[in-house]
C-alpha cells in the first residue's frame, strides 16, 4: 500500500519538477533526471549510483577495483547532484556518467530500459523506492553499499515505517558501516541475513599523501611564507565562519606568523564569508590573476576539489558543520589520512564511525563548545610536538582500517555469482 501510494505521488511530481527545473536557471540542469537516457552498452553494465559530491568521491575506489574484477563488464555511474555529476565526470572519464532519474515510474522505467543494468549498487542512504521497485521487477539485484542510518535519517524513516517495510525486503544485500547501523536496518524492515558488517569506504577514499612540490606549489600561490603556520577551517557552514573570524581575532596577534584559509561547503557563500571577517579577504579562484603579497593573512578558498590539497598544507585542520547543530559533520578523515592535526566540534553524527575511531586512536581532537575552540587552537598552534603526536596517531588510525573495499567488492560479487 505504503509503495503504491508513493507512486501515484511521484508520478503527480514528476510533471511539476520538471517544469521547475525548465523555467528555474539554477535547476536547469537537472532536466537531464526526466528525459530518456541516451546510451548504449555492448552487455549489462554494473550501475553504481551515488549521490552527491561526497559519496562520488567515497565510491571511487570500489569502482576502480570493480574495473579490475570485471574488465571486460562496463560500469555506470550516476549522481544526483550538480557537484556530485562534476566530481563524477572528472573522477570516472573511462566509464559512462549519468544524472540518476528522478524517482517516478516513467522515468525510472525508460532509465532501465536505456541501459539495461545486471546490478544496481546504492551508496549509503539512496533508497529510492521506484528504483529499488523497478529493479526487483526486473529482476536486476540492489546492493547496499557503506549503508547507514544516521540519526536524522533513522528518524525519518521511522516516521515511514510502513513505506520501508516494504520495500528493503526487495534489497539483495546490506553492506553496513559498523554494527550499530546493521541493526538499525534489521529495526526498519531489513532481513538480518542479508546484511554484512563490510566497514566504512571512506577510509579506503582518502588521500594518504600530497607531494612536497604541490604543497610548496600551494603556498606560493596564496603567498605562505616559508616556515608560517597554517590553520584551515574547512567545509564551513553558516555560523563557523563568524566562529572562525571569532578565533582569528584571539589567535592574530598572538601568533604573527600565522595563516587561515576558510573553505566553504559551498562556494557561492563567498559574499557572506566576506562579511563574517569585515575585510577584503583574496580569493583562491583569483590567484592565477591577482599576484599573492606575502603580508595576506587570511585567504578565501572559493574553489571546488582543492580541499584535501590544502588540508596538506595546513599545520591544524578544523572540520565544518560540526559546532551547530543540523548539519552533523564533514569527513574528518580527509585531514586525518594526511597527518594534519583535526578538530572538530560535537556534531558529526554523520560521521560518527570515522570521528569515533580518531577519537580512540586518540588521533583528533572534539571541542564540546565552539567557545572553547580558541584556546584549543592557540595550545595546538604553539605546541608543534603535540600537532605532530596528533598527526601521526590519525594518519595510522585511517591506515589500519584500510581494506574495506575488498570486502565490499566481495559482497557484490558472491550476489552476481548468485544471480
Amino acid at each position: 500500500m505504503w509503495l503504491e501510494w508513493y507512486s501515484r505521488l511521484s508520478t503527480l511530481a514528476e510533471p511539476l519538477g520538471e517544469l521547475w527545473c525548465r523555467y528555474s536557471t539554477k535547476h536547469r540542469p537537472y532536466l537531464e533526471r526526466f528525459g530518456p537516457p541516451e546510451m548504449g552498452f555492448d552487455a549489462a553494465p554494473l550501475w553504481v549510483h551515488a549521490c552527491s559530491a561526497g559519496e562520488v568521491r567515497t565510491i571511487a575506489p570500489l569502482v576502480a577495483a570493480l574495473r579490475v574484477r570485471y574488465p571486460e563488464v562496463p560500469i555506470m555511474v550516476t549522481a544526483s547532484t550538480r557537484t556530485g555529476m562534476g566530481i563524477a565526470r572528472k573522477s570516472f572519464p573511462e566509464h559512462t556518467v549519468a544524472w540518476c532519474p528522478f524517482d517516478a515510474p516513467q522515468a525510472v522505467r525508460e532509465f532501465f530500459a536505456q541501459s539495461g543494468p545486471r546490478i544496481l549498487v546504492l551508496a549509503e542512504t539512496e533508497l529510492w523506492p521506484n528504483l529499488i521497485v523497478e529493479a526487483a521487477r526486473r529482476s536486476v539485484p540492489v546492493v547496499v553499499v557503506n549503508g547507514r542510518l544516521s540519526d536524522k535519517h533513522e528518524g525519518r524513516y521511522r516516521r515511514f515505517h510502513g513505506l520501508f517495510e516494504e520495500l528493503l525486503p526487495l534489497l539483495t544485500a546490506f553492506g553496513v558501516q559498523d554494527e550499530n547501523y546493521a541493526q538499525r536496518f534489521a529495526a526498519l524492515g531489513a532481513d538480518p541475513k542479508r546484511i554484512a558488517v563490510t566497514g566504512n569506504l571512506k577510509f579506503d577514499a582518502v588521500s594518504t599523501s600530497v607531494s612536497a612540490r604541490q604543497r610548496a606549489r600551494l603556498r606560493a600561490e596564496i603567498g605562505i611564507p616559508e616556515g608560517a603556520r597554517v590553520l584551515i577551517f574547512g567545509s564551513t557552514r553558516p555560523g563557523d565562519e563568524a566562529l572562525a573570524a571569532s578565533c582569528w581575532r584571539m589567535l592574530r596577534g598572538l601568533l604573527p606568523d600565522l595563516r587561515l584559509i576558510i573553505a566553504p561547503r559551498h562556494t557561492e557563500r563567498a559574499e557572506a564569508i566576506i562579511s563574517a571577517f569585515g575585510e577584503t579577504l583574496p580569493r583562491r579562484s583569483l590567484a592565477g590573476v591577482l599576484r599573492p603579497s606575502l603580508d595576506t593573512r587570511v585567504t578565501l578558498l572559493d574553489t571546488t576539489g582543492e580541499l584535501v590539497s590544502f588540508y596538506s598544507v595546513a599545520d591544524v585542520a578544523v572540520i565544518g558543520g560540526s559546532f551547530y547543530p543540523g548539519v552533523n559533520g564533514h569527513n574528518p578523515l580527509e585531514p586525518a589520512a594526511l597527518g594534519t592535526t583535526t578538530v572538530f566540534g560535537a556534531y558529526m553524527s554523520n560521521f560518527a564511525g570515522p570521528a569515533k575511531t580518531l577519537l580512540d586512536a586518540n588521533g583528533a581532537i572534539q571541542v564540546p563548545e565552539p567557545e572553547q575552540l580558541g584556546a584549543v587552537l592557540l595550545d595546538l598552534l604553539e605546541d608543534q610536538a603535540k600537532r605532530r603526536g596528533y598527526g601521526t596517531r590519525g594518519r595510522k588510525a585511517v591506515l589500519d582500517n584500510a581494506g574495506v573495499v575488498a570486502h565490499n567488492v566481495e559482497l557484490i560479487a558472491r550476489v552476481l555469482s548468485a544471480r
